[in-house]
């Protein structure tokens, strides 16, 4: 029996109790069977799902001290949804969730009555013991490039108990405008003409079945929302005034649920595999209470997570992702957002990982700095439009696949006119971990929130990390950035460099 099983091919990495593979298709069953019986005989009773993987995030009000959220789910061929609980050493295992988002997996669950103590899960939710990626299905485990026209299509939302209608239908379809203010100048602006959302609309307000508690336990609290039930519910009372399949041309891009009042403690934004007007697809998705699309940052940073960015983060490591002002994946509607008289707080650019992650950086703007070079350049502002000079600079890490970025950030655009100051920033990358992307800051102890100077490099500072001999030096300021020394090839005989400016 080994020497037939030895013949399948398979790669395998393991953390503690969490097995991770990536496997021909075909012999994925085989292969799990062959875990089950020989690495770890527990498995054996364990259920076994295969479905498409989303990932939603939930993102708590600005005002609010509640924790960000995730939640996986896993949608079977039968359409029937469970929520997973996937550890961040499992996803991290196989190059964090953009390797599993939008795909096909096998997942095996911890049994029931055997969960582990203290997660503080949401209702239902399952606990996965391994993930298996299908490959084979035309998908690549990388993230998707975003580009071209992505049109929305929003769905005004009443429960049955709540006759409030905060908006007008005018007001959901101005918010799709390529004007100042408007989501599709905003991400014209952000990718660089690379995507807009042309032919985004809306559909005025309809009734939902039940009231706000059938849905929401808890309103205005916790994570209590059945977003799957409110999906259903909003696009079937939508479905007579909206093609979905946006006249057969395979599906408008995403789906903004606007709710006319709370929902528990969050907006959330993501992706929710599903057959509408016979389109079937991960569509991208959020669920916006009134405080949500009262501001468009929120907007853009729930319709980012439905593109599939995660949250960026400043430094302290606290956990809380909302601390970077520097991209609207983290602080989206902060007191450095810029103001619209109707659409409220409005968000200001991601950070260059994730727009290389998404391919809006052409490759003559990206600059990549190895280990042993050193190299003279001038970047510009990462919200200017049009650009010669480069975007980026990228210094990779030998030996792992952690990279820093440096970019540079003006007061310029439609969306960061209202940022800390005009500097260069960077970002240490690290692919796996909730939020790739940290801006550095050098001050000790690192700020609680990163508006301050010790994350903004200006003329005459250097950011150098001498452990792995990397210099930055801010040389001079241009109109529309900075010019930049990197040095990469160790400090000079006798310099004491640190952590620190210089």
């Amino acid at each position: 029996m080994f020497t037939w099983l030895s013949a399948v091919f398979f790669v395998f990495a393991r953390d503690g109790n969490n097995i991770v593979s990536r496997i021909r298709p075909g012999v994925g069953l085989l292969v799990l069977f062959f875990f089950a019986l020989v690495i770890s005989p527990n498995l054996f009773a364990q259920a076994v799902l295969e479905g498409r993987l989303d990932t939603i995030w939930g993102d708590p009000h600005p005002d609010s001290d509640a924790p960000a959220v995730r939640v996986l789910t896993l949608t079977e061929d039968n359409g029937r949804i469970t929520e997973l609980y996937v550890s961040e050493d499992l996803l991290r295992a196989a190059g964090g969730f953009y390797a599993w988002n939008g795909k096909r997996v096998l997942v095996n669950l911890r049994a029931q009555g055997q969960e582990l103590p203290g997660l503080n899960l949401r209702a239902g939710t399952r606990q996965a013991v391994s993930l298996t990626l299908l490959e084979g299905n035309g998908e690549s485990p990388d993230a998707p490039d975003i580009t071209g026209s992505h049109p929305w299509v929003s769905i005004l939302c009443k429960f049955s108990d709540i006759n409030a209608e905060p908006e007008d239908l005018a007001y959901f379809t101005g918010m799709y405008a390529n004007a100042p203010g408007g989501l599709d100048g905003y991400w014209r602006e952000v990718s660089y003409d690379n995507i807009d959302i042309v032919g985004s609309t809306a559909v005025d307000w309809v009734d939902l079945p039940g009231t706000q508690t059938s849905y929401i336990p808890n309103p205005g609290n916790g994570t209590s929302a059945n977003l799957n039930a409110l999906f259903d519910d909003c696009t079937d009372a939508a479905d007579p005034f909206i093609d979905f399949s946006n006249g057969g041309t395979g599906g408008y891009s995403g789906i903004n649920m606007m709710f006319n009042a709370n929902l528990d403690c969050c907006a959330w934004g993501g992706s929710r595999f599903a057959t509408l007007d016979g389109v079937t697809k991960s569509w991208r998705t959020t669920w916006e209470p009134p405080w949500g699309y009262a501001n468009s940052g929120v907007m853009s940073h729930e319709m980012g997570h439905g593109f599939g960015l995660p949250h960026a983060n400043n430094w302290d490591n606290d956990g809380n992702p909302y601390d970077s002002p520097w991209d609207v994946m983290s602080s989206a509607t902060s007191n450095f957002s810029v103001t619209h008289p109707t659409y409220g707080r409005l968000g200001q650019h991601i950070n260059m990982h994730h727009k290389m992650q998404l391919d809006w950086i052409a490759p003559a703007r990206l600059l990549q700095v190895s280990d042993g070079e050193s190299v003279t350049a001038t970047i510009d502002a990462s919200a200017l439009a049009g650009s010669s000079n480069y975007y980026v600079a990228r210094l990779p890490i030998p030996g792992s696949n952690r990279f820093y970025t440096v970019e540079v950030r003006k007061q310029i655009g439609g969306y960061d006119g209202n940022l800390p100051g005009n500097a260069v920033i960077i970002h240490e990358v690290v692919p796996g971990r909730s939020e790739p992307a940290w801006a550095y800051d050098v001050a000790v102890p690192p700020a609680n929130y990163g508006s301050n100077e010790g994350t903004m490099f200006r003329v005459g500072e250097t950011f150098s990390n001498e452990p792995e001999e990397i210099f930055v030096t801010i040389l001079s300021e241009t109109t529309n950035g900075f010019v930049v020394e990197i040095d990469r090839n160790g400090p000079e005989p006798g310099l004491d460099f640190i952590d620190s400016f210089e």
